[in-house]
């Protein structure tokens, strides 16, 4: 007699075919043999994964690209960053950011770095501040390509630099170059500028002088700071004014300073040596113009003036890595000194410099005490502490007091919490108050986690359960997180395998799921896997729209294109934008048509059609009438029927779920021989058209009933025969080969059980 098992969730993800026995843990209860090009929904359910839209092909096609992002506080402001070979582009809610009524060059302007100018029909980018320099003359422009917005840069294609967002500016590293702030502006308006470790004001330079108060055998020395408008940021000091035969000054005579005014300054500080002669200043008092009179004050050695550091500028002393944390801008690794930390004046994330004697606000500098080598690797803020991952473990920097405490000069505590350590080139991922990363060699991913148990930062192996994914060939190249609307971390590995981690800490949820891409091999009846060899997850205006570069192989070249998942919002008829089902794809909304051009970057490829929520083709391209749907001279002409909502993409080979084997604990089922007679789905929101069986080779597509509704998408549960036969293992595979949604939130193998 038959049997239903249900299985009402897949929130296990992918199940690593070393724990196939396992059937006595809850996670076997709730994992696939196969997760494939289907997302782990945070609510237990599958769903196919959505399609890629083509954005735009990549400046050129060499290898080396990647993406990063800009954070603006309106997220449907924040920029995607293509990074080539030389140059930024920029690119806002899936359009490539362009030029427009830019001014012809002028001989009289003094030009700036981030100008724009057009001269001879062509656009410009100041890269150096010039007045007379006429374009082209690449020692101060940069010449756009068309309308094209981009800036020049220094790195290269194999430049692997590390950024760091705060405000408007972000920070990028590299060892083998002098660290630099990209600043936004505007979206046309961004420059590129080395750090600059001294403050960013100057003291007074000119009409240092001094007069003595009454005649003696003295002589005082003073130096006088600047502080700015606004931020009180303090100077280095000035040159000295020396008033030598002097008597002590007293209110009646006091000894009077004068200097030349600086711009940009709220007010002065000022400070002596007391007539000592030590070279010592310490502070005497402050005033907001450009004299004081020392009526005798009596100098505080306590307070003395900023000392200034010039850091970072030479070879060797590059950092590798930065963050932001309590106020302070931090950099560590340094050739030099590779287990090096070096943090800003508080509120002042370029000014490094110090006092003597050292002040709780003054720059930090500290190496790491550990056992072992420790070269820090990248810096994360955590409300636990500044974390500092390194070759040979994290640790967690903090003030002297613990957490919560600032960091000062003389209150730093440093505390090894894990001994994992870290892939350097693989960025980690912030969820809430838990850090994800690859670990060293790129094979494994871990979290780590404040633990109260514990008292400190607590980690586990993420891929535990999904050891298979990854491998010494097929590392983790990049990683991204995209919190709505699934929680998923997006991880591409060597071979071009996008890997997906459905992370939910607080329920003790992570499910993996692996997808992949392709194209069509010139002619062939074959496929190629197409390499997705970089993510990067930006804020948009309604959820986090995740962005990747493809390497495709178009008419025998590679070419490489920036692609962005589209948002799987199912609305009835699924005919709009948002609910696309294939790769690399164009969308076509208005009057009705058979005919779409603008189709160029699929070339000689055959596609999938999907229009007016009608299947017209699946992108088979063994099927008869596949002429009709091979893109030719950029376009496909002949569509059986004009319609007005239209996708078209290549198609996704293929997403599928397969069950475990049918197994419980406690149980002799796994040794009975099965024979799946029917299985049922519980789908949502999907169309009807999906195919079942125990293997990939025996598969039945689900064919509606006359008396079923005629809406595109349903909900309920659907029941279909399938081939069967007696096995040990009485698996179900589910297969979607439209370019349709199918979310299946509980599989019902209907099961005959045998000896």
């Amino acid at each position: 007699m038959a049997e239903s098992i249900i299985q009402r969730s897949f929130a296990g993800g992918e199940l690593a075919p070393a724990l196939h026995a396992r059937a006595d843990t809850a996670r076997y209860q709730q994992a696939l043999r196969t997760c494939r090009n289907f997302i782990v929904q945070k609510e237990g359910g599958v769903s196919n994964r959505s399609g890629y839209r083509f954005i735009k092909a990549c400046k050129d096609a060499a290898a080396g690209k990647r993406l990063m992002r800009y954070v603006h506080s309106v997220p449907g402001n924040s920029v995607l960053i293509e990074i080539g070979s030389g140059y930024f582009r920029f690119y806002q809610n899936g359009g490539q950011v362009t030029v427009s009524g830019v001014p012809a060059w002028n001989v009289a302007v003094n030009y700036v770095p981030g100008d724009l100018v057009q001269n001879g029909g062509v656009n410009y980018y100041c890269i150096v501040a010039n007045i007379a320099q006429a374009p082209p003359n690449g020692a101060f422009w940069w010449p756009l390509t068309g309308n094209i917005y981009e800036i020049p840069t220094p790195y290269g294609a194999n430049d692997k630099f590390q950024w760091n967002q705060s405000g408007n500016v972000i920070t990028i590293t590299h060892p083998g170059k002098q660290p630099a702030e990209l600043i936004f502006t505007s979206l046309t308006s961004w420059v590129l500028q080395n750090v600059n470790t001294r403050p960013s004001i100057f003291p007074p330079s000119g009409g240092l002088m001094g007069t003595a108060g009454a005649a003696g055998a003295r002589t005082f020395t003073y130096v006088i700071t600047s502080a700015k408008t606004e931020t009180y940021e303090e100077s280095i000091g000035s040159g000295t004014i020396v008033i030598a035969a002097a008597a002590d000054p007293t209110p009646a005579a006091p000894n009077v300073l004068n200097w030349t005014a600086t711009p940009t300054t709220a007010e002065y500080y000022v400070y002596g040596d007391g007539g000592y002669g030590n070279g010592v200043f310490g502070f005497l008092g402050t005033t907001t113009t450009n004299s004081f009179r020392d009526a005798g004050f009596i100098p505080d050695f306590n307070l003395t003036p900023p000392l200034p550091r010039v850091l970072f500028e030479t070879s060797n002393n590059f950092p590798t890595t930065s963050a932001n944390f309590q106020q302070r801008r931090f950099f560590a690794n340094t050739n030099v000194e590779p287990d090096g930390i070096w943090g800003s004046r508080t509120g002042f994330l370029s000014n490094f410099a110090i006092s003597s004697p050292l002040q709780d606000d003054d720059a930090v500098t500290f190496r790491l005490a550990g056992n072992n080598h420790h070269p820090v690797r990248r810096l994360v803020a955590l409300k636990a502490g500044l974390v500092t991952m390194t070759d040979g473990g994290e640790w967690t920097l903090t003030g002297g007091g613990g957490v919560k405490t600032p960091i000062t000069p003389n209150s730093i505590d440093t505390e090894q919490e894990t001994y994992v350590g870290i892939e350097p080139d693989v960025r980690p991922v912030v969820i809430g108050n838990s850090i994800l990363y690859v670990q060293a060699r790129g094979q494994t991913m871990h979290d780590i986690r404040f633990d109260q148990q514990v008292e400190g930062l607590a980690g586990r192996d993420l891929m535990i359960y999904a050891s298979h994914l990854t491998g010494r060939s097929r590392k983790m190249v990049s990683a991204d997180y995209q919190r709505e609307p699934n929680s998923i971390v997006w991880a591409p590995r060597t071979d071009g395998t996008l890997l997906g981690l459905t992370y939910i800490p607080e329920q003790e949820v992570w499910g993996w799921h692996h997808h992949d891409t392709y194209t069509n091999l010139p002619g062939t009846t074959g496929r190629a896997q197409s390499v997705i060899e970089d993510v990067c997850v930006v804020p948009e205006l309604n959820e986090d729209v995740t962005y990747l570069i493809v390497a495709r192989t178009i008419g025998g070249n590679t070419v490489r294109y920036i692609e962005k998942m589209t948002p799987r919002e199912i609305r009835d008829g699924f005919t709009h934008g948002d609910s696309v089902f294939v790769d690399s794809s164009l969308s076509y909304s208005g009057v009705a048509k058979i005919a779409f051009s603008g189709l160029d970057h699929l070339e000689g490829q055959v596609v999938a059609v999907l229009a007016d929520g009608v299947v017209l083709f699946n992108g088979d391209p063994t099927a008869t009438n596949v002429a009709d749907f091979t893109v030719t001279g950029g376009a496909i002409a002949n569509l059986p029927s004009p319609a007005v909502n239209v996708h078209i993409g290549l198609p996704i080979v293929y997403p599928e779920i397969e069950l475990l084997d049918l197994d419980a604990s406690g149980t002799n089922i796994r040794d009975k021989k099965k024979s799946v007679k029917s299985v049922t789905l519980l789908i949502h929101k999907s169309s009807r058209s999906f195919w079942a069986g125990p293997d990939d080779t025996h598969l039945r597509q689900y064919i509606s009933d006359a008396w079923e509704p005629t809406a595109l998408t349903a909900d309920g549960d659907f029941e279909l025969n399938v081939t069967t036969e007696f096995n040990k293992t009485g698996r179900v595979l589910i297969r979607q080969i439209d370019p349709t949604p199918l979310t299946i939130l509980g599989v019902i193998p209907n099961v005959e059980m045998g000896g």
